[in-house]
C-alpha cells in the first residue's frame, strides 16, 4: 500500500496498517509526535484503531518547546 508519509511516498505490507503500526515500522519513540492524516488531527487513544488506506497523507509532527 502506497501513502504519503511526511512528504514522500512510502510504501507498506499489508491493507490493515494503523498508526500505530508505522509508529513501529518507523521507531518513532517521541512521547510528543503530533499525528495528522489528511490534514487531521489523531488523538493518541485512536492510534491503535486508525486503519491507514491506499494514497492517505500521514504526517508525524514534532512541536519543539522551548524559550
Amino acid at each position: 500500500m502506497k501513502v504519503i508519509f511526511n512528504g514522500f511516498t512510502e510504501e507498506f505490507d499489508g491493507s490493515n496498517v494503523t498508526i500505530r503500526d508505522i509508529l513501529n515500522i518507523t521507531n518513532e519513540d517521541d512521547p510528543g509526535v503530533i499525528v495528522e492524516v489528511n490534514g487531521r488531527f489523531v488523538y493518541r487513544k485512536d492510534f491503535t484503531t486508525t486503519i491507514i488506506m491506499e494514497g492517505d497523507r500521514v504526517e508525524f509532527i514534532h512541536p519543539s518547546f522551548g524559550g
